[in-house]
């Protein structure tokens, strides 16, 4: 099969299209482009402008503050049912978040006191057992007498 018999895939055909669309060649193309610049100046405009700038600025701002609103009205409704909030889960996670850490460091503390406890026996049991093995200088000086 060669590759003009193919079919050609979904994606090399609308970039096809919208290269046909805008180009300055057809009809489209050239009111693509004169819309284009058009918008180009009116945005360019628009972001120049101290009342675009502080109508814009102005409805940010409620948004926000809106957000802010619905979700203490959402905690405050969540408390009155008695069920937890978004930010008493988030405080739940960091302390339990926390005491993992503090579980986690206990954890590796208690195993080297473990070890050192296996080293000092270790140490402690093989130091009778030398005595025991080494007959005590006594009982050696008696041996050759009796």
């Amino acid at each position: 099969m060669t590759s003009s018999s193919r079919p050609k895939g979904l994606l090399t055909r609308g970039l096809k299209l919208v290269g046909r669309l805008t180009s300055p060649e057809t009809r489209s193309g050239q009111l693509f482009a004169k819309a284009e610049a058009r918008l180009t100046q009116v945005t360019s405009k628009l972001s120049e402008s101290p009342t675009w700038l502080r109508v814009s600025g102005g409805l940010m701002r409620r948004r926000f503050n809106l957000r802010i609103r619905r979700q203490s009205l959402q905690e405050k409704a969540l408390q009155a049912l008695r069920l937890p909030a978004t930010s008493d889960v988030e405080a739940m996670r960091d302390q339990v978040r926390r005491l993992n850490n503090q579980v986690e460091a206990l954890g590796s503390q208690l195993e080297l006191v473990v070890e050192l406890l296996e080293k000092q026996e270790q140490r402690s049991t093989k130091a009778p057992r030398s005595r025991e093995e080494s007959p005590p200088l006594e009982s050696a000086a008696r041996r050759p007498g009796t």
